[in-house]
């Protein structure tokens, strides 16, 4: 008959503890909301022609560059100054360790995940759930705009060299063939009875003109190529399911904590009691 006491001050703690968790996470936690992007990487294969179309979806090649380009520091300073991040996240830049603090927050709040089918989802938690949203679907853009400029800044470099490389040649060329003019003039190639006859040095030279100028159109359709690429944008993301802003927060859980406070609360009355009692 005495346990009836026990179980309703149990059942009190449990009462108690519960709505004084629920109240401390309704009023005394920040609430957050997340909003998740999808997409698909485009095929960046190094065919010209499936880079300007842009048709294929990725693989994991493209997937893995994507990633680095989302978790990319040029593309977390872009989103931090946009949305000015540094006093949304209520942070000191005359701290010693702002940045670090900076850093920490953010991979609190800004997830990047592969998932089974290929694509990447993209997870923003926010405070506030427009910006949440809008986070999310910004940094798809830009992380197509850094791989653009990462990739054509490594494409005009390549596109430099090979053109010099050609020029190079191209000059080599017209050496050699005002060489070969001077020899033929010299009659080490002459043309007698409708037959061309050269002397072993001649053909030895025109061997060697020969190959360089193999060299030379490799090097001519090398420099078209990279040049073509040049005036090419890297194609964009395929988002299949841009960010919204949801309705209620995901954070704090507070049913979940609550009922959790209220169970420790009563569960620990209980174990006390029984201990005393033994």
């Amino acid at each position: 008959m005495r346990i009836v006491p026990h179980l309703r001050i149990a059942l009190l703690l449990f009462v108690l503890a519960f709505s004084s968790a629920y109240m401390l996470t309704r009023f005394g936690v920040t609430e957050k909301y997340e909003s998740t992007t999808v997409i698909f990487t485009p095929n960046t294969h190094a065919n010209i022609h499936l880079v300007s179309a842009g048709m294929r979806f990725g693989y994991d090649k493209e997937i893995g560059e994507q990633l680095e380009m989302l978790g990319s520091n040029a593309v977390r300073d872009a989103l931090v100054k946009e949305f000015d991040l540094i006093n949304v996240y209520d942070l000191d830049t005359t701290e010693v360790y702002w940045l670090e603090k900076l850093q920490k927050k953010y991979s609190r709040n800004v997830h990047f995940n592969r998932t089974v089918n290929k694509s990447i989802e993209i997870s923003v938690r926010d405070a506030d759930a427009q910006r949440a949203a809008a986070m999310a679907n910004r940094l798809v853009e830009l992380a197509d705009l850094h791989k653009n400029a990462v990739v054509q800044r490594n494409v005009a470099l390549a596109a430099d060299a090979a053109y010099t490389s050609y020029q190079e040649k191209a000059a080599l060329i017209t050496e050699m063939t005002d060489s070969l003019e001077a020899l033929r003039q010299a009659g080490e190639s002459v043309w007698t009875f409708g037959e061309e006859r050269k002397s072993g040095r001649y053909q030895n030279y025109e061997l060697q003109y020969r190959k360089e100028l193999e060299r030379f159109l490799d090097l001519k359709m090398r420099w078209e190529e990279l040049h073509d690429l040049k005036q090419t944008t890297v194609p964009k993301s395929y988002v299949v399911s841009a960010a919204f802003p949801a309705s209620k927060p995901i954070y704090p859980k507070k049913g979940l904590l609550s009922l959790l406070a209220g169970l420790v609360a009563a569960l620990g009355y209980i174990f006390l009691r029984n201990t005393k009692l033994s």
